[in-house]
């Protein structure tokens, strides 16, 4: 049992620090805090972690006008960083701040002390003393001939005795060094002298792993001692990791008890489904529950634009339950649930290198890493990709508001494979799927049309360029292989083959579809081994391809007016292993052209082979860039991110299993997801949409229920939930 150390309490906002007070876990946002939508963001994701108070860096006039702001839209105690500037401490004492963090010696002397203090007390904000090890006064450090606790110590008695001189005991104090064993020195001594409450930290711990031994060793070491009363473990990570790591710190220690853990959508107040009421009637109806339980209430919502189906690209708000979209595993999973809300605010726009814009809700999570980014001769620098991904970045789920240009997204390269031997034709018999038949099928996509009466497709067309006679003779020896004749038109530079049968009219109809913009391949084409592939993919270049130089430099590119077969040649590019990009050109009173285009030596090399083309002599090798392909994902940067404004819907798809569905050049997660707080992260969560919800237990949907029922079943389930967790702790075995 720990004894704590006896000090007096102060008051955050609603949370008590000191005396017989919890101790709490803080955190500090890494956002510009000018940016306030990105600082939100940061803060609601450390609410939902389960983070008691935030610190907010304030270096100048701009970021503490934006405090009041900031405030007003978050749960937990705001306190102000201020270095040096009483001005700025007067400003967010004005905006409504829960705390201060300064140190009254460095801020100009006791009259401009006094005028914080004398504001600071009219409102009962508490102040943070913080010393660092690695700031200290330079009398200080002659005269303890460096960083040491006792000078560490000296200093903070210096700035206590000012406080004290404004009659202002309203304090907690910290005293922070990188080496864990000063920082655990000073406080000990300190702790011998005054009764203030304590605010434990291990400044500049490092990597999430080097950090939390540090962190776990100095704070671990006093904690067990009574010593302090509020915990912050600095990592250079995610701050939510921060939160978890205090509090597995605490709860090791037998500090830290279960109970109740909530968390709404932040951007609840955008749905149709009035979010913001439903939030309150259940955080009301479990208030008071004394039991270790994560309740979560969701319904944000990305724009609607295309997601890759099976099928090929749909609008978002025509993709349904009967519906199968890619995943990030590079599967396809079926959809278990739709939802549309009206939107009226700001979208995330953002633009990856080599593909089309993409437009989110700021708080819908996508799959992307950052890179670090440095100043040289005033340009920013960031390593290639290729570098980034050799140093052991990872992918995480990111709100779309957080990215910026220089960070990486992932878009899934797709694992199913399949083959088949033969298909079925009517009035052809069996047919080979072989070269040949991978043959047809591209020139069909690529040069193919066809006509007949009554909607028949009794004739085929195949449309050549004069000069493409092994083209032509390649296409008429496989169409005499399946037992048809055909026929060769030459007028104005084109050769024309013609067919005259409905049987393979049909075929190709029910296989590609008919029509420019409505080609595309049956989905099980995407799944075939790669010497198929290559075949298809070599037989499409001939039709709509090109490979050669533009202004100097060498690209390829596949043209094509069907967005559906774009998406396809892209994704077979990928199986292929060859890095593409797809973008679309649009022209005046003309049909939007859909581009698949190869840039990269590697690339084109690999685009080359599969043609059966000799070496490309000058490629400019820009491998080493904006994109990286790897077997099972592509990886393209962020050229430009900015916000739009948007009324109108927006809508989000539940998926089966991977809860995750890719747009062209992105993959997003289902936006329940809100951090670690998300309803499928939750014990018990829902997600609302236009009057349903879908509720959450353990990650998997178990019910749907209607609107004004969402209450009711949430206690249900939550009672349910923890009887049978009580059942499960009553039967198992003891320890011993």
């Amino acid at each position: 049992m720990i004894t704590r150390r006896k000090t007096r309490q102060i008051r955050l906002g609603g949370v008590k620090i000191g005396g017989d007070a919890p101790l709490t876990v803080q955190s500090m946002t890494k956002t510009d805090t000018r940016d306030v939508q990105a600082t939100l963001l940061e803060i609601w994701a450390l609410e939902a972690a389960g983070c008691d108070i935030v610190r907010c860096a304030v270096p100048v006039r701009e970021a503490a006008e934006k405090l009041g702001e900031i405030k007003r839209q978050i749960r937990i105690p705001l306190v102000a960083d201020i270095h040096f500037n009483y001005k700025l401490a007067l400003i967010a004492l004005e905006q409504g701040v829960d705390g201060l963090r300064l140190n009254p010696g460095n801020i100009g002397g006791k009259p401009f002390v006094q005028e914080v203090v004398n504001v600071a007390k009219e409102k009962q904000i508490p102040v943070r003393i913080g010393v660092n090890a690695g700031s200290l006064e330079k009398d200080l450090l002659a005269k303890h001939g460096g960083p040491t606790a006792e000078g560490m110590v000296e200093s903070a008695l210096r700035h206590i005795r000012i406080l004290e001189d404004c009659n202002y005991p309203e304090m907690k104090i910290s005293l922070k060094a990188s080496d864990p064993r000063m920082m655990i020195e000073a406080y000990r001594m300190l702790a011998d002298q005054v009764d203030y409450p304590f605010h434990l930290g291990v400044t500049e711990a490092g990597t999430p792993g080097v950090g939390t031994i540090k962190s776990a060793v100095g704070l671990g070491a006093l904690l067990s001692e009574g010593i302090g009363d509020t915990i912050r473990v600095s990592l250079s990570a995610d701050p939510t990791e921060e939160v978890r790591v205090g509090i597995d710190i605490l709860k090791s220690l037998g500090l830290r008890k279960g109970g109740l853990t909530f968390v709404s959508c932040p951007s609840c107040g955008r749905a149709d489904v009035d979010l913001v009421k439903l939030a309150k009637e259940v955080e009301d109806e479990f208030r008071g529950l004394n039991e270790e339980i994560h309740i979560a209430v969701m319904g944000c919502v990305p724009e609607g634009q295309s997601v890759v189906t099976r099928q090929g690209p749909k609008p978002i708000e025509t993709v349904s339950e009967t519906d199968e979209v890619l995943t990030h595993a590079g599967e396809y999973r079926k959809v278990e649930w739709a939802s549309t809300h009206a939107f009226d605010g700001e979208l995330v726009e953002i633009q990856p290198t080599g593909f089309t814009r993409l437009r989110l809700t700021e708080n819908h999570p996508v799959w992307a890493f950052p890179r670090p980014m440095r100043l040289k001769a005033g340009r920013e620098r960031r390593p290639h990709v290729q570098a980034a991904l050799d140093a052991g970045v990872e992918l995480r789920w990111v709100p779309a508001g957080e990215l910026r240009p220089g960070w990486v997204l992932a878009y899934p390269v797709v694992q199913e494979k399949e083959d088949r031997a033969t298909i079925a034709a009517d009035g052809l018999g069996e047919i080979p799927v072989d070269e040949d038949f991978m043959t047809l099928a591209g020139y069909y996509l690529s040069e193919g049309t066809m006509s007949g009466k009554a909607g028949k497709p009794y004739q085929q067309f195949f449309y050549f360029h004069e000069d493409q006679r092994a083209y032509v003779e390649r296409l008429q020896s496989i169409l005499s292989g399946m037992g048809l004749a055909s026929q060769v038109r030459r007028r104005r530079h084109t050769a024309e083959v013609v067919a005259h049968s409905l049987a393979l009219g049909q075929l190709l109809k029910a296989l590609f579809g008919h029509g420019a913009t409505e080609k595309r391949m049956p989905d099980w084409m995407e799944r075939l081994p790669h010497e198929k592939q290559r075949a298809l993919v070599k037989a499409l270049w001939e039709g709509d391809g090109y490979l050669g130089r533009v202004r100097g430099y060498w690209r390829a590119t596949y043209c094509t007016s069907s967005h559906a077969l774009a998406v396809q040649v892209h994704q077979l590019l990928l199986r292929l292993g060859v890095t593409a990009f797809l973008h679309h050109r649009d022209q005046r009173a003309r049909q939007r052209n859909w581009v698949v285009s190869v840039t990269a030596q590697a690339g084109l090399g690999r685009l080359a082979q599969i043609l059966q083309l000799g070496a490309r002599s000058g490629c400019r090798d820009n491998a080493k860039g904006q994109v990286v392909l790897t077997e099972t994902m592509l990886y393209v940067g962020v050229r430009a991110v900015r916000r739009v404004a948007w009324k109108g819907h927006v809508h989000n798809l539940e998926v089966d299993g991977a809860h995750s569905f890719a747009l062209p050049g992105a993959m997003l997660h289902n936006c329940e997801v809100n951090g670690p707080g998300e309803a499928r992260a939750a014990d018990i969560g829902v997600a609302g949409g236009r009057g349903i919800g879908l509720i959450f237990k353990n990650g998997e949907v178990i019910r749907k229920v209607a609107e004004k029922d969402i209450v009711k079943a949430m206690r249900e389930e939550v009672d349910r939930f923890v009887a049978e967790r009580k059942a499960a702790r009553a039967t198992a075995p003891a320890d011993d």
